[in-house]
């Protein structure tokens, strides 16, 4: 009993302070006229999604065309999510994705995450790493046992130039859909698509993960961590028809 307690005691204390070296800097939080991560999720969403979620960029789903269509499919082995939390870094695998075009236009894509692979990159330690992503996967964070699978639904494009885009759509974490935007490159050839996001920014509170959070937890604030979190996607997709 005595080690099984050492043990947990021992973990703890790992997870602890693995999960605290994903603070936010204090001077993000404190120092007056300093851009917080809060503030930068809500600067950039508001001027991506003011210009993007309009009705002239939203795809009209109802009106495409089956005949005309060509359909695309993700190369799941070349395709990675890529996360962000200050310190640390890591990756979520995808399960499926497609694109639809028209014309050479997308018209509609939609997204699987496949939430078990999620996997730490940056710390060497084998039991820390370990720790880190299985307390991830638990049901104080992304839930993956009651939701294995996270999904991105596009529903709107705004052409910037030749191969650059403002896209946005629907993220579905833990059951919950939110709106996100993100600046992409699209570089196209007669058979497939490569596509890369620039780094952009959500707040995991509003997809229920509010553990260890400023804005939620009355505890210790060494126990707290940033809400931000960012990511960028590296997506190959390949014509099927």
């Amino acid at each position: 009993m005595y080690t099984q307690y050492n043990m947990w005691k021992y973990l703890t204390l790992i997870i602890v302070f693995v999960l605290g070296s994903c603070n936010s800097p204090k001077k993000d939080h404190h120092e007056s006229g300093k851009i917080t991560d809060k503030t930068r999720i809500i600067t950039e969403s508001t001027l991506l999604n003011d210009s993007l979620f309009v009705e002239k960029n939203a795809f009209k789903i109802k009106d495409i065309d089956k005949e005309k269509s060509q359909y695309y499919s993700l190369e799941t082995g070349k395709s990675l999510l890529t996360w962000f939390c200050v310190t640390h870094t890591g990756y979520v695998k995808f399960k499926s994705g497609h694109f639809t075009m028209i014309d050479n236009k997308i018209v509609s894509g939609e997204f699987e995450i496949a939430m078990d692979s999620i996997r730490n990159t940056d710390i060497d330690y084998d039991l820390m790493r370990i720790v880190l992503e299985n307390t991830l996967k638990s049901d104080s964070f992304f839930n993956v046992k009651a939701h294995p699978i996270s999904k991105i639904k596009l529903t709107h494009l705004k052409v910037l130039d030749s191969n650059r885009f403002l896209m946005g759509g629907d993220l579905q974490i833990n059951g919950i859909n939110n709106r996100i935007s993100f600046r992409t490159q699209i570089i196209q050839n007669d058979t497939s698509f490569l596509v890369l996001t620039d780094r952009f920014y959500i707040d995991r509170t509003r997809w229920g993960v509010t553990i260890y959070s400023r804005n939620f937890e009355q505890t210790d604030k060494s126990f707290l961590f940033t809400d931000s979190v960012s990511m960028k996607v590296t997506a190959v997709l390949n014509r099927i028809k």
